[in-house]
């Protein structure tokens, strides 16, 4: 099998190459019997003879696998053919954060906003266990004003000793951590350093470390201290250029501890909390007092990033009250410090009510898979990738089809498209 643009593979017919990178090829696909694209990674055959490159593939599916986060890249399905094990991933549409850089196109403030979300999946990765260790621009896909983060090629399970031989050091030079450099037992706390660098090149246009060599990069990420991004650009908001520098320190003790915290710090760097402040108020139904959907955004948007927006405003709509509200909106966190954290935030706001009633949700409807993924399919055409969170969050709430798709086609504003949907979700 030759994996070329036309020839079909299993179900999947290649479509087109998204990239390639230092052990495999990525390429846009056509499910052939739901005509969903999607993205398949294949190990490149001059790597797939070696039992290293074949481990560290499978490795990867692993991960990627028990990962399922909205600022993650999801894993559909993997399988093999023929001789080949093949990865079939969301595909997400967008440009890497690298090439963004590279055009000019990332406002600070967006791109502080971009690295909010980068660390809300890793706080998420790495409470399960997982270290990404390759944290860098090219690995960060901007979509529609949100990102997901790809490539766990060389992520770290819980248990897994694997490639950390003596002298090999992994990860992509100019965003490595000093413990990488050494090669060094590493934890999360060498991906919030990974951020630091991509942020230092979101504030100042450039990265903190650049050399004639190889060794020259390594050295400085080991010995030497950055520029202060303030030094290279003045009209940075207030504080961030001491976060980016608290990021890069040497020792990881002297760094942000989690992922969560440093994000707490970027939402503290004045002009950024402003610019979250100047956007309109979501507004709130009858029996809902609009002042109280203020805080519950900000406590959701700790934990979900910028789609908070969109949940309280869309489930506000349907919540019998505020506990309710409330209660719908902590259903959908994964992470169960995090939603401590937003029941904590929203029972201040509701008085002490909120917290109680949220943290005892109902039983969910249980629906067939296929319902649900063919919802989201047709969905995604109008809505785009929030589509399966919008599906998952509706699916929480509807007792029945009928009833789960018209609630899916309200999102819909055109009454043209919504009968489009409907009829292809029904079918």
């Amino acid at each position: 099998m030759t994996f070329q643009v036309g020839e079909k593979v299993g179900d999947y017919e290649i479509v087109g190459i998204l990239g390639r990178g230092g052990m495999g090829k990525v390429f846009r696909v056509r499910n052939l019997l739901t005509n969903r694209l999607e993205a398949m990674k294949i190990v490149l055959p001059d790597t797939a003879a070696s039992p290293e490159m074949a481990d560290r593939f499978l490795r990867e599916i692993r991960v990627h696998a028990s990962l399922d986060h909205p600022h993650i890249a999801q894993l559909r399905t993997a399988l093999r053919i023929e001789n080949h094990v093949v990865m079939i991933i969301e595909l997400v549409e967008g440009e890497g954060l690298d090439e963004c850089l590279r055009q000019g196109i990332v406002d600070v403030l967006d791109g502080i906003r971009y690295v909010g979300q980068v660390l809300s999946a890793l706080d998420y990765a790495h409470a399960r266990g997982v270290i990404h260790r390759d944290i860098k621009p090219a690995n960060i896909i901007v979509t529609q004003g949100t990102v997901k983060l790809t490539d766990f090629g060389i992520a770290r399970a819980p248990g897994d000793r694997s490639f950390t031989r003596s002298g090999v050091a992994l990860g992509s030079l100019y965003y490595m951590s000093p413990e990488q450099v050494r090669t060094e037992p590493i934890d999360g706390r060498s991906d919030l350093y990974s951020v630091g660098v991509t942020l230092y090149e979101i504030a100042t246009g450039k990265r903190p470390f650049e050399g004639a060599s190889d060794y020259s990069i390594l050295s400085a990420h080991v010995s030497e201290m950055p520029v202060p991004p303030a030094d290279l650009n003045s009209s940075l908001p207030s504080g961030l250029s001491e976060v980016i520098l608290k990021a890069l320190a040497k020792p990881p003790a002297e760094r942000f501890q989690t992922a969560g915290e440093f994000r707490d710090a970027l939402r503290q760097v004045s002009g950024f909390s402003r610019s979250e402040a100047a956007l309109p108020p979501v507004p709130a139904p009858a029996g809902i007092d609009p002042s109280r959907l203020a805080p519950v955004e900000s406590a959701l948007v700790a934990a979900l990033g910028p789609i908070a927006r969109h949940l309280v405003a869309r489930t506000a709509h349907k919540a019998s009250g505020f506990d309710d509200l409330c209660r719908q909106l902590a259903e959908q966190i994964p992470d169960p410090k995090e939603r401590k954290s937003f029941l904590r935030a929203v029972g201040g706001a509701a008085g002490g009510g909120a917290a109680t009633t949220a943290s005892t949700p109902a039983a969910p409807q249980v629906w067939d898979p296929s319902v649900l993924e063919t919802a989201r399919q047709a969905l995604a055409v109008y809505v785009g990738p929030i589509a399966g969170v919008i599906v998952n969050q509706a699916a929480k709430t509807s007792r029945t089809k009928q009833e789960l798709l018209e609630e899916l086609a309200s999102e819909i504003p055109s009454e043209r498209d919504r009968r489009n949907f409907l009829a292809r979700a029904s079918g």
